[in-house]
């Protein structure tokens, strides 16, 4: 919905709060004309900016959400008892809907600024506080409006926060900033190419999950589907769990691209993907080897996947990987090559899919992924990403996927001995 905007922006934050002294110099991902002092001025600007831009991006989320989102809830709201607590519980959810949107500016600043670790504690904090008081709400009453503006309290209450946290770190250097309410075409006309090519990018890999959800309807049995989705839950779950040591560290990664640290970049990044992959290939392994027992203890009627779809679509979901983590360190350059990637990949994965679900039925599933990530994603990718850090594949790669990747090989040795 934000066109790409959110991971430029904070991009270019990162940059300018390395020393950057515009964005002409940023794209050009040179050390020189680079300042020893983070360049304020340039994060003010690009600051107004996203005030500006976000301004008409929440207004045209609110018109969405009015129209297109209060049509879709006109049929379950008035399969309810209470309409005007229905209806009122769903205005709630679409302003706060629309005011996180907008909020989204405070949390582009502090991550541009690499305070992602302090955001995420905030956000675990603020995450409980929203538990407990929706427990307490559900205790004392089941009128649907206290319980949703309860929950959208929270929602509210994450914007306000990253406000004051903004205005709390780097010396209170948010209060400082010249902000203007004028629109900076020329800032724009820098901003633009790169943010539509990730909104692109964005749009394609969404795009081809809901492919994936309409493949999911012509597949065997509800029971099989059943299955299926529950196994790509838990992968979605691991997955994202594992991404945390590599994309938390993002903004770092584009400050020392454009101090020219390439060394230290490489040393950094090479340690965040072995930690993510690694995180990855300990969760594939123990959900494989648990599953069964965990769900017989749930006595419930839904059977995990077998064993060889389970370690097929732990692959796919793998090279995907591989590759998302070398075009995000690409994407350091502030060069948008993932529009072409995802555009590509997602291409060969529908018409493999389709061409296989007949014959192999869930199993094309993964089997389109994997054609479509190996067979272009992930290399194209890894080419560009070594290529821009001038080093070669081995040698960055032996500190990264090495050592994951043989751990997985021996847990699928060992399952299909035993």
């Amino acid at each position: 919905m934000d066109l790409g905007f959110r991971s430029t922006f904070i991009r270019l934050i990162s940059y300018a709060h390395a020393g950057a002294k515009d964005i002409e110099t940023i794209s050009k991902h040179t050390k020189r004309s680079i300042l020893d002092v983070p360049n304020w001025e340039l994060v003010g600007k690009l600051y107004s900016n996203m005030i500006y831009i976000y301004r008409i991006l929440a207004l045209i989320a609110f018109i969405v959400i009015g129209t297109a989102g209060t049509w879709a809830m006109i049929k379950p709201i008035f399969q309810t008892d209470d309409l005007l607590s229905s209806w009122l519980s769903w205005g709630v959810v679409a302003v706060a809907s629309v005011y996180k949107f907008y909020g989204a500016i405070y949390s582009n600043y502090l991550e541009g600024l690499n305070k992602i670790p302090l955001v995420r504690r905030w956000e675990s904090l603020t995450s409980i506080a929203g538990s407990v008081t929706s427990i307490i709400a559900l205790l004392f009453t089941n009128d649907l409006l206290v319980l949703v503006s309860t929950n959208q309290f929270w929602v509210i209450a994450s914007v306000a926060r990253n406000f004051y946290l903004s205005r709390a770190i780097e010396g209170h250097q948010f209060s400082k900033l010249r902000i203007t309410n004028k629109f900076d075409k020329e800032i724009f006309n820098r901003i633009w190419p790169v943010a539509w090519r990730s909104g692109i990018s964005g749009i394609m890999s969404n795009g081809l999950v809901n492919i994936t959800s309409i493949l999911y309807a012509q597949i065997g049995t509800s029971g099989d589907v059943a299955s299926y989705l529950l196994a790509v839950r838990i992968i979605t779950q691991v997955k994202e769990i594992s991404m945390a040591p590599f994309y938390s560290k993002i903004p770092l990664y584009s400050k020392l691209r454009i101090q020219g640290e390439i060394r230290e970049l490489i040393s950094k990044a090479q340690k965040g993907m072995f930690l993510s992959h690694l995180i990855y290939i300990l969760g594939v392994i123990a959900v494989g080897l648990g599953s069964e027992f965990v769900i017989s203890l749930l006595d419930s009627n839904i059977k995990f996947i077998s064993n060889d779809l389970w370690i097929l679509l732990s692959i796919a979901y793998f090279v995907h990987r591989f590759g998302a983590m070398h075009m995000q360190l690409y994407l350091t350059t502030n060069h948008v090559i993932s529009h072409i990637a995802d555009g590509v990949s997602g291409i060969i994965f529908v018409i493999i899919s389709f061409a296989l679900i007949s014959t192999y039925g869930l199993y094309a599933i993964p089997i389109g992924m994997l054609a479509g990530y190996l067979g272009f994603y992930a290399w194209y990718a890894t080419s560009a990403s070594v290529k821009s850090l001038s080093i070669n594949f081995y040698n960055f790669e032996r500190k990264t996927s090495m050592i994951p990747l043989l751990l997985f090989a021996f847990y699928v040795f060992i399952a299909y001995i035993i």
